[in-house]
């Protein structure tokens, strides 16, 4: 069982540029809905719309910064770009492990979008926090 604790945002998470961070704390927020569900047992009912925030939230969110590593020349979007495909690659092979949502998928894609949520923030997004700030992003 997956640790059902909620995840807090902290200020350690944060790139320094409000839509980013404001994309982080959804994919939180989605997270902790999650585990809402699974507490009240409601996981089976309430995981689809849960698994298509992700999606969406991912899609979305893996635009906007790819927008700026684009328009900004990052010289390490190459790097970040197939960590956002591994990303969508793990959630692609949990949504075909586990093709009826139920609450097995619902442990296994917490346990995946904490660790990769976290390390992701702490490494790779912090990397770019220095070329965003450069370019005028707040």
């Amino acid at each position: 069982m997956p640790n059902t604790q909620k995840l807090e945002w902290d200020e350690k998470y944060s790139v320094g540029v409000a839509e980013i961070d404001t994309q982080h704390r959804q994919l939180f927020d989605a997270i902790n809905a999650l585990l809402d569900a699974i507490e009240t047992n409601s996981a089976e009912e309430k995981l689809k719309d849960i698994i298509d925030t992700i999606l969406n939230y991912k899609k979305f969110h893996f635009e906007t910064e790819e927008k700026y590593f684009k328009e900004f020349n990052y010289p390490e979007a190459e790097e970040h770009i197939r960590k956002h495909r591994e990303f969508s690659d793990q959630i692609d092979a949990l949504s075909q492990k586990y093709p009826k949502p139920n609450i097995e998928f619902a442990f296994a894609l917490i346990d995946f979008l904490e660790d990769w949520l976290i390390d992701h923030l702490q490494t790779m997004d912090q990397k770019y926090v220095a070329c965003f700030k450069e370019h005028g992003l707040k």
